[in-house]
């Protein structure tokens, strides 16, 4: 029987496990710091995008968590994050989920009992029906219409009547309800982003993205990676808000809502890495608005 992962609460100061030169390790504690509090011990390959290996990383202390996995596009890894929030009953509420393995169903079952599972738009659904065949007691939200464009994924509720009351007043939610894909027609990916108001946390999919430029935790990013973060910046964004964005004005509403009135300070990207403070909401602020 294998022993339980226990999640380990690492102080941002240690750097034994990581780098040998005194510049390195402050070269390292100031990406570390931008990317988790601790991390459950190590199971898997290291890579960019799960960088220490972790089943998963706590983000905010006892309420945000991560668990990040290398998510393979045409052999480019453009990494993929599922969030996990402690609820104040204690309860759990998972956007975005990755693949239920073992490891990440043992530890995500210490963390709480799996109530409330999010696909937060069009893309992100692979593993919801897994989770709910695995949770048959949660509650499968998809976001607005998605249980309609996904018959054969079992979603109990759909989001298009806003935040539900089983969140217990913990989230506020935006519909980036703006875009139409050309030719075909319909949304692209229609996302609902979220704000889990107690921790701080701001969980959001493909409306944003965080690549590195740089090595992560002395791992390297591979060069598809890079050339699929050149295009995703150079080439898909522009293209996303001056071509598919067809409601300027209710784009930029919903924008405006989740990077100036809303208060949250860290962010939790699917793609790439952690960002927090000043820093992450100028970020964000700059990529949807600038």
């Amino acid at each position: 029987m294998q022993p339980p992962l226990r999640l380990c609460r690492a102080t941002l100061s240690s750097t034994s496990r990581v780098y040998p030169s005194p510049r390195r390790r402050r070269l390292h504690r100031r990406r570390f710091a931008d990317v988790v509090v601790g991390s459950s011990s190590s199971c898997y390959a290291q890579t960019w995008s799960n960088p220490t290996g972790a089943v998963v990383d706590e983000v905010v202390a006892g309420t945000a968590y991560a668990a990040a996995r290398p998510f393979i596009w045409n052999d480019i890894d453009v990494g993929g994050r599922m969030a996990i929030v402690k609820l104040r009953d204690g309860s759990l509420w998972v956007h975005s989920p990755v693949h239920l393995d073992e490891e990440t169903r043992r530890a995500v079952d210490e963390l709480g009992v799996v109530k409330h599972v999010v696909s937060p738009n069009y893309e992100h659904v692979k593993y919801a029906k897994e989770w709910k065949e695995a949770y048959p007691n949660c509650t499968l939200y998809g976001c607005p219409l998605l249980k309609e464009k996904k018959p054969d994924i079992p979603y109990d509720v759909d989001l298009v009547n806003g935040t539900p009351e089983a969140w217990m007043g913990e989230f506020e939610m935006e519909w980036f309800s703006c875009e139409e894909t050309p030719i075909v027609g319909g949304a692209f990916f229609n996302e609902v982003v979220f704000h889990h108001l107690p921790s701080g946390t701001l969980c959001v999919t493909d409306v944003f993205w965080n690549y590195p430029s740089d090595a992560i935790d002395h791992v390297s990013v591979p060069l598809g990676t890079r050339v699929w973060k050149f295009l995703m910046d150079r080439a898909y964004l522009p293209l996303y808000k001056h071509l598919m964005v067809v409601d300027r004005e209710g784009y930029e509403a919903s924008a405006r809502r989740v990077c100036e009135e809303w208060k949250w300070s860290t962010l939790i990207p699917c793609h790439g890495t952690v960002i927090r403070g000043d820093r992450a909401r100028a970020t964000l602020r700059s990529h949807l608005l600038d």
